[in-house]
């Protein structure tokens, strides 16, 4: 069991990081005209997407550092660079990280 609580819980940080993933990647790759959006659409999911990633980044980071994670930094520098993707991983696999501390 972790020593502490997540500041979200875990299952809306799941949708709130899956959602930051899906259309950081979504925004770059494809125009929101493409799917018949008005440009102004494709902006403001890009924003809500960096909001998401960047909410899960801060609740990863706080969560790493309270529950004294072993290798804590290197799980910053892995929020930092990935927002969400290295966020999904780590919830997956969150209990099993504090065992071994």
């Amino acid at each position: 069991m972790m020593n502490t609580k997540l500041l979200i819980p875990a299952e809306k940080l799941y949708f709130i990081a899956l959602f930051g993933v899906v259309f950081s990647v979504m925004t770059v790759s494809f125009s929101a005209s493409a799917f018949g959006l008005p440009s102004v659409v494709g902006n403001l999911l890009t924003g809500l997407a960096l909001l998401c990633s960047f909410v899960t980044v801060v609740v990863l980071i706080i969560d790493v550092f309270k529950n004294n994670v072993p290798g804590k930094y290197l799980w910053t520098l892995g929020f930092l660079f990935t927002a969400g993707i290295t966020g999904l991983f780590y919830l997956r696999s969150r209990s099993r990280y504090s065992k071994s501390s």
